[in-house]
């Protein structure tokens, strides 16, 4: 982006224009996690620019390398394999770990000195390319990411980025999003120079960030690897998933000619302002590449109300007829998919109600606690297709959300941490315990009372 220059991250340009070449820069955001929260912060207080992308990428891994050294070695987790996937995952030398179960206890135990070497291990460093959305100035989009770490305590392994595009203004919406394209080489090239020191990459958008991404997926689908799932044999288990098909790619399991490329460990959507059809075309090629995708949708995100009016009046005047163009964010609609196709579900999502009306039974419910459990023991939900996309539904969330309920993913505690979870500790959305699950869909909605119930 030509506005946003060194001095003025904070002033963007009415129409949106884009620099010959790519600037970098290095920026230290103060951000408040707890108390008053002051209203001056987040403030990006001290930032200079780099002179290339090498030194940026260098400086970075530097400071949180030194962050992480400094941390306590995180909590160590154990996942339940299928004998056949776990042999073809690891087919080299393993260690045997001894767990003991106590009869009628479901908590194993493990001797310390069997795990000492387990626990002085740190995750290698993963990048997090943060696109940000319309209107959108560069110290605003650093502070907002700045404000996700901090607030969901993002683990320090995980090394932050923005890729900053001209954002425009109030009334430049279309010509912004007319400029996307422009930026393709330009991602390619930043995507390139995070391969010489990355292998895994999460992207996260928000907004118009989406289409952006979507916009330039043909100039980078080659900037990453094939997921697992692509380059395996597929044996569909009884629940629907493909029963060898693992999400995270273990390093050793990496193919020889997947070197110099990233693997795109997460792409997370947050209020994606973009076309349902436009995301359902471009998904099964994205999906290829892909280990998860999530999106944070909001039937009543009252900014994306708008574009969806705008884009139909602008629609009625091209010639096209004024036709209602769903979008992707406002739509809580299971979509699936089951390593060959994209395939939708039936819409289920809960409107917001402010009041408590038992007279309302129809459709689906969604439960939790003891009789969620006991459902659950009788009849298993499950998840249609390999389990790789996940729908959160945002739609019932009242706290720390304004009016439009279009920028609150940063200052919504649960959704924080729950974008870090997925992120930093790579859980999936069943097993991240703030969600419960749609009937049998894909669809997840936080565990959270309404802000009207007092008492």
């Amino acid at each position: 982006r030509s506005d946003c220059k060194k001095d003025t991250l904070h002033k963007s340009a009415l129409f949106p224009h884009k620099d010959q070449e790519l600037r970098f820069g290095l920026g230290q955001v103060e951000a408040s996690f707890a108390g008053g929260f002051f209203p001056f912060l987040p403030a990006v207080n001290y930032h200079s620019q780099m002179s290339s992308g090498e030194d940026l990428v260098e400086q970075l891994l530097h400071v949180y390398q030194k962050r992480q050294a400094h941390e306590e070695p995180s909590n160590l987790r154990l996942e339940v394999l299928p004998e056949a996937t776990f042999h073809d995952m690891y087919v080299g030398e393993w260690s045997q770990v001894p767990i003991h179960f106590c009869e009628g206890e479901c908590l194993g135990y493990v001797p310390e000195q069997t795990i000492s070497h387990a626990k002085s291990l740190r995750p290698s460093a993963e990048a997090l390319v943060f696109i940000h959305g319309f209107n959108c100035d560069l110290a605003t989009a650093l502070g907002r990411v700045a404000q996700t770490f901090s607030l969901g305590n993002m683990p320090p392994h995980i090394v932050p980025f923005v890729f900053s595009y001209a954002g425009g203004a109030e009334l430049t919406y279309f010509q912004a999003r007319a400029r996307f394209a422009d930026y393709g080489a330009d991602l390619r090239s930043f995507l390139e120079i995070l391969a010489r020191h990355f292998t895994e990459v999460h992207i996260l958008t928000h907004s118009c960030g989406a289409e952006f991404f979507f916009t330039n997926w043909p100039e980078i689908a080659d900037c990453f690897t094939l997921r697992r799932s692509s380059v395996s044999s597929r044996v569909t288990g009884r629940n629907g998933r493909n029963a060898k098909q693992q999400r995270w790619v273990a390093r050793h399991s990496r193919r020889m000619d997947d070197e110099g490329m990233l693997h795109l460990a997460t792409l997370t959507m947050l209020n994606p302002d973009v076309l349902f059809g436009m995301a359902e075309r471009l998904l099964p090629d994205i999906l290829r590449r892909a280990e998860h995708f999530t999106a944070y949708s909001d039937s009543n995100d009252g900014a994306l109300f708008w574009s969806g009016v705008v884009r139909c009046l602008l629609s009625a005047v091209t010639g096209n007829g004024c036709k209602k163009q769903p979008l992707l964010g406002k739509s809580v609609q299971p979509l699936f998919w089951d390593g060959y196709e994209l395939k939708r579900g039936h819409e289920r999502g809960m409107k917001r109600r402010h009041s408590l009306d038992s007279r309302i039974t129809g459709g689906p419910r969604v439960m939790s606690g003891p009789v969620s459990h006991l459902s659950s023991l009788v009849n298993k939900p499950q998840i249609p297709g390999d389990g790789s996309v996940d729908i959160i539904d945002c739609s019932n969330i009242d706290q720390n959300v304004h009016a439009l309920r279009h920028n609150y993913f940063m200052l919504n505690t649960q959704m924080v941490e729950d974008v870090c979870d997925l992120i930093g500790h790579r859980q999936k959305a069943p097993n991240r315990s703030r969600l419960c699950q749609h009937s049998d869909g894909n669809v997840f909605s936080f565990l959270s009372p309404p802000s009207f119930l007092k008492s």
